[in-house]
């Protein structure tokens, strides 16, 4: 039998050994309540990240994405539809005449009327289509996966909807127009064009080609002609071979 002396040995020991062991619990509990608190303080960090972010590519007055995103998602867009040769069409969009409005009844009423056209043009463009304000008036829709007849048709749809709205702010009536450009980038055409923003550019361009044919139309201008790519009556459909901008 083991005398008295070795039993406290013993029991001193085991205290001991249950103190550490309740120590080491105590501090695992301490770095799971610490590890916990940083998890959350991670996920409070990207989630305010993610609104810095969403704040930097929204249009204040508009609440749509602005050119800064429209920057960054072109080129996600261009590269996707190259890798699987898939058309990526976009559409220039302008309101004919704004300065006209903002001149006669002042710009808190011209951001009112630019704030309902984008209401009309969201209503109007597909779920997986971007609509984004350019800048002033002009808004720019990209399209994935969309050929040009496709486009021109939406770019006809706005077309019509924006001349045919009547805006009403108390007693004043407001209509408006827009002169439309169209661009389209087919499989074929990645052979010449590098440049995401050419696809921007050539739908500009076709909205200037509007401004100076009379406006209120839609002008569909390609990369270079597509045999039985054709478009609605009444559309402008200017061809060039290859046009270098």
């Amino acid at each position: 039998m083991r005398n008295i002396g070795e039993l406290k040995y013993s029991a001193g020991l085991f205290k001991r050994g249950l103190c550490s062991f309740n120590r080491l619990v105590e501090i695992r509990g301490d770095v799971i309540e610490k590890n916990r608190e940083l998890f959350i303080e991670n996920l409070n960090l990207r989630s305010e990240i993610e609104r810095l972010k969403e704040v930097n590519f929204i249009d204040a007055a508009t609440g749509i994405y602005n050119k800064r995103y429209l920057q960054i998602r072109l080129e996600e867009e261009f590269a996707r539809a190259r890798r699987h040769g898939l058309p990526l069409s976009s559409i220039f969009i302008d309101l004919d005449d704004f300065k006209s409005i903002n001149d006669t009844y002042g710009h808190i009423m011209g951001d009112r009327l630019l704030k309902e056209v984008t209401s009309v043009l969201e209503g109007l463009c597909r779920n997986e289509d971007v609509l984004i304000r350019f800048g002033g008036e002009e808004f720019v829709v990209l399209m994935s996966d969309t050929g040009g007849p496709e486009a021109v048709a939406l770019a006809e749809r706005i077309r019509k909807k924006v001349a045919g709205h009547i805006f009403f702010y108390g007693d004043i009536k407001i209509s408006v127009s827009a002169s439309l450009g169209v661009s389209t980038l087919n499989n074929g055409d990645f052979e010449y064009v590098s440049d995401p923003e050419e696809l921007i550019c050539m739908a500009d361009r076709a909205m200037y080609m509007v401004k100076q044919n009379g406006k209120n139309n839609t002008c569909h201008l390609p990369f270079r002609i597509e045999r039985g790519n054709s478009v609605p009556s009444g559309v402008t459909e200017l061809q060039y071979e290859k046009i270098s901008l």
